[in-house]
């Protein structure tokens, strides 16, 4: 496993292998296929990974700035691989994670109701997934917000 700096090129060749859950959730959100979507969610981000196996992008994710000062909006979508590698998914945050909470303090940002795998994950990495969805995208679907709030040091 290799974690490491996106680039444009990441963002194009891993469009075509997404999960369907995660083409799902970008259509649903965004109204516009991945190959739009990665791209721009690349562009618009502070900081964007990949992880990498064998060679491969399986996965990408960043944090984007909020309007609201000191917080972040994470996110991240992957292929097929991910699910048949259930650890890769548990180990890469512990590497990213404490990067984003050091850029925003408060990370927040919304997950499809019918992405069972992606709010279950969110959960067992430390994430508060809300219990009442919220309708968002241009077709006004279901999401839950999910947030995880940094701890805050004294200077």
């Amino acid at each position: 496993m290799i974690i490491r700096q996106a680039t444009y090129e990441d963002a194009v060749s891993l469009a075509d292998r997404l999960r369907e859950q995660d083409r799902k959730e970008i259509w649903a959100a965004h109204g516009e296929k991945p190959e739009v979507v990665l791209p721009a969610c690349l562009a618009h981000s502070e900081r964007a990974w990949v992880l990498e196996l064998e060679g491969e992008v399986e996965a990408l994710f960043g944090v984007a700035a909020s309007a609201e000062e000191g917080v972040g909006h994470p996110w991240l979508l992957g292929s097929d691989v991910l699910l048949a590698h259930p650890r890769l998914m548990l180990c890469a945050p512990k590497y990213v994670l404490p990067v984003m909470q050091k850029m925003f303090p408060v990370l927040q940002n919304y997950v499809d109701c019918r992405n069972k795998v992606s709010i279950r994950w969110l959960q067992h990495i430390g994430f508060t997934v809300s219990e009442t969805p919220t309708r968002l995208g241009p077709f006004a679907m279901r999401f839950y917000e999910f947030y995880k709030e940094g701890a805050v040091c004294a200077q």
